[in-house]
């Protein structure tokens, strides 16, 4: 009887888990298509093939729903970020030609891994829709944003201690390889005008890899 009761559980659990990311997907497509404000619920009930009440068994706002897509792709990034800053100290680098190759390498697998939500969380910080989330859900992921960042500076700080990189403000610096990344896979896959991942892309991110090592690194 309690190995039944564990199994049904386990039903539950596996049967909520597949409910809730059916959702997801269906608002991050209807976001992705439509924008934050102009996505309706019903409209991602629709796309997931539910009720709208179903939804709200699991996410009780549109902030919530969209809090959900957020939050687990800066964690990832966050924790990303930090386990090569932890190989930085402990001395791991003797190239900082190395360390940015990792740095991009660690860009692309995440936007690799799904290339609708890496141009819609760009768009979506370009054009201020943040601003469109209720404060509480809007000052979480920011902080959770500020948080990659700060990582990504303090590492750029050990770099440029350690000799690896000019010694050029920790801000500007991480902000140009951050953008120097980005804006590359921006504007090809805007070119590319679905969401494949365009042919130029790789050979144009190895070009953009090697100018900023060539600029920021001293050894």
């Amino acid at each position: 009887m309690p190995e039944l009761k564990k199994a049904i559980a386990n039903r539950r659990k596996r049967e909520k888990d597949r409910r809730i990311q059916e959702i997801l997907r269906a608002a991050k497509k209807i976001f992705f298509a439509k924008g934050y404000s102009r996505a309706t619920m019903d409209e991602i009930a629709l796309e997931a093939e539910i009720s709208k009440p179903t939804i709200y068994q699991y996410f009780n706002t549109k902030d919530d729903l969209f809090f959900s897509l957020m939050i687990p792709f800066l964690d990832d990034l966050g924790d990303q970020i930090d386990e090569i800053a932890a190989r930085l100290k402990a001395g791991e680098y003797p190239s900082g030609a190395d360390l940015v190759h990792d740095v991009f390498s660690l860009y692309y697998g995440f936007f690799e891994q799904d290339t609708d939500f890496f141009m819609f969380f760009t768009v979506f910080q370009q054009i201020g829709m943040i601003e469109e989330l209720n404060e509480k859900t809007r000052d979480s992921i920011i902080e959770e944003g500020r948080r990659c960042f700060s990582a990504g500076r303090d590492m750029v700080g050990n770099a440029i201690s350690q000799g690896l990189f000019q010694d050029i403000d920790t801000y500007n610096l991480t902000d140009f390889v951050w953008g120097s990344f980005w804006g590359i896979v921006q504007l090809e896959q805007v070119k590319q005008r679905n969401s494949e991942i365009s042919v130029n892309l790789k050979p144009t991110l190895q070009l953009v890899e090697e100018a900023v090592i060539r600029l920021i690194v001293v050894r």
